[in-house]
């Protein structure tokens, strides 16, 4: 069984929690496995604090939310990738420096996000994500759509 049936199996049991953590993660992984020219682009303004909490952070609530449940490869690609965010450099990760995604230890996450990006089965996921995210944001936060 491949993760997009685990997750639409968890969606089937009302698990929506489990359902937009990872479609949040998609989303942060989508992010670090972009090119150093589009994370710039991206960022509005500080980069690292901007990478932490929109690509780094979700990494971090999926594996809080999902990690007894997740096949063992995700969630060890997921925890690597999460121990390699925390372990950035000073210089690879400094507060307004819109050159860190320049740095070397980004391309090893762009990598392992990419990597990531293929177990979890992103490709057969994202044309119903949106859907999702918005169905499930509703059903855990009490919101109508």
């Amino acid at each position: 069984m491949g993760f997009s049936t685990t997750v639409w199996e968890w969606y089937g049991q009302d698990e929506y929690k489990r359902v937009l953590a990872v479609g949040e993660a998609i989303d942060a992984l989508g992010f670090l496995a972009l090119d150093a020219q589009a994370q710039q682009a991206s960022i509005p303004d500080c980069p690292a604090c901007e990478a932490w909490s929109l690509a780094m952070l979700p990494l971090e609530a999926l594996l809080a939310t999902c990690a007894s449940a997740l096949p063992d490869e995700v969630r060890a690609g997921l925890q690597s990738l999460w121990g390699q965010c925390n372990g950035l450099s000073e210089a690879a990760f400094h507060c307004g420096d819109r050159g860190i995604f320049e740095h070397g230890q980004w391309q090893l996450l762009r990598e392992a996000a990419g990597q990531l990006l293929a177990l979890m089965e992103e490709a057969q996921l994202r044309p119903f994500l949106e859907e999702l995210r918005v169905d499930c944001r509703g059903k855990v936060y009490g919101l109508k759509p």
